[in-house]
């Protein structure tokens, strides 16, 4: 859980990031970044309480579709034109997908953000040889990483693709730390994102961590004394975790208030 003033100090650490000329950047000296600015409107959405100013719909306007191709990108761009009602801009990066035969997709990662990217905007999704390929490849691997594990839970869960559920359940409970958190493969050093990772996956999989208290202690831990959330304890905030924490407090929220209705039936 996040408190009122733990929102307020995060709040006030975003739009520290916001820069004179729009967009949002990692510090308060650095230009602006598409994955900065992706970041900071979620976790503004998600908060509830800003409108987009001037500035930053000017850079977002400005910033070239056609020097996008990986899909992770063109979903920042979408979700972010979504947040900002950039109707336009949205119907544009349409055209581009349907049109643009150099939009790469080689990996797991390209595969599950240009499925999020089409159902985002409304575009139909079907599968080819080479995308079942993918997916096949990375359910073979011996050890995927707590990111892998996600996308492909909810890859195949999307594309209604038959799996065992309880072994993915199983692999992303088990790579829980002793400190609660989860790292990028099992059983290594905890950060943020691959907590937030096995968390979003084991939701998905109406699921929940071995210990969830102690993965709430962890996410909690990282929390700095300027409002934003660190990689992991004693590190610098940035938005991308302070984004990763917010969520995963979120659906610890969610996993708790589930597992007391179900004791109270």
């Amino acid at each position: 859980m996040i408190t009122e003033k733990e929102k307020k100090d995060l709040k006030k650490f975003i739009l520290s990031r916001e820069q004179p000329e729009g967009g949002f950047s990692f510090s308060k000296t650095t230009p602006p970044t598409l994955d900065d600015t992706y970041f900071a409107l979620q976790l503004l959405e998600e908060l509830k309480e800003y409108s987009v100013n001037t500035q930053t719909i000017s850079y977002i306007n400005q910033l070239n579709q056609k020097e996008f191709y990986q899909p992770k990108h063109l979903y920042q761009l979408a979700t972010i034109y979504k947040i900002t009602h950039l109707i336009d801009s949205e119907k544009s990066l349409h055209n581009k997908i349907i049109h643009n035969n150099e939009i790469l997709l080689n990996t797991l990662s390209d595969l599950y953000y240009l499925v999020l990217t089409k159902e985002l905007i409304h575009m139909q999704f079907t599968r080819t040889r080479n995308e079942e390929n993918i997916i096949s490849s990375a359910q073979l691997k011996s050890i995927k990483s707590m990111e892998e594990c996600k996308q492909l839970v909810i890859l195949m869960m999307k594309l209604h693709i038959s799996f065992q559920q309880k072994e993915y359940v199983h692999i992303i409970q088990t790579g829980q730390n002793g400190d609660g958190g989860f790292g990028i493969i099992p059983h290594s050093t905890s950060f943020l994102e691959p907590t937030y990772q096995a968390l979003r996956g084991l939701k998905e999989l109406q699921s929940r961590p071995v210990d969830i208290l102690e993965c709430e202690r962890f996410v909690h831990s990282c929390i700095t004394n300027i409002g934003g959330f660190g990689r992991q304890m004693t590190t610098v905030p940035a938005l991308e975790y302070s984004y990763y924490a917010f969520r995963s407090l979120k659906i610890i929220d969610e996993i708790k208030k589930n597992h007391i209705k179900e004791n109270n039936y």
